[in-house]
């Protein structure tokens, strides 16, 4: 465990996962799916899901279908929140949005949870009710190549890293 001071706001507790997530897993096991709320880590399902900012509200797995996103013990301990993209033979591959090569496959007993609702900037977002999280998951590229170039295009525009770089090109030349 990590207490972890964030200016003007309360303190926050940050526990190692392979603690967490099996109190999260006993949580909705117990249905309380109000209590299963997780905060984001990491960039892997960028840019539908945001490191720190979202939450993931988590139910039982009752069935998985590609295009889902579900939370899988790997291995022992090891938890992943990604996207499903096969299912075939008792095993689930999956692979998170912000990636472009690498996937994650697991026997389908591994699932151990379903993302059932997502909150983004104060909006909720239920996963199986909302167009534009159906619009998202269908209109986001299956190919590694295309994925590459909207990912950097992303980085680029929304994660404000052009004006930046030309910045820097600008006070460059100036400076010459």
């Amino acid at each position: 465990m990590k207490k972890i001071e964030r200016d003007g706001q309360t303190p926050m507790l940050m526990f190692d996962n392979s603690v967490f997530i099996p109190l999260v897993l006993k949580e909705i096991e117990e249905g309380r799916s109000e209590t299963s709320i997780i905060i984001a880590r990491g960039v892997s399902m960028r840019p539908f899901i945001e490191d720190g900012r979202d939450k993931l509200v988590l139910g039982k797995v009752n069935s998985i279908a590609v295009g889902d996103v579900i939370l899988a013990e790997v291995v022992p301990s090891i938890f992943i929140c990604h996207r499903v993209v096969r299912i075939e033979n008792g095993m689930v591959t999956m692979r998170g949005d912000g990636n472009v090569v690498g996937t994650e496959t697991f026997p389908l007993e591994q699932a151990r949870a379903k993302v059932v609702q997502v909150v983004r900037k104060g909006k909720t977002y239920t996963l199986a009710t909302s167009k534009i999280w159906k619009v998202y998951s269908a209109l986001w590229p299956r190919s590694s190549f295309l994925r590459r170039y909207l990912l950097a295009l992303y980085r680029l525009l929304w994660m404000r890293q052009i004006p930046d770089r030309l910045t820097v090109i600008f006070q460059t030349k100036k400076s010459v």
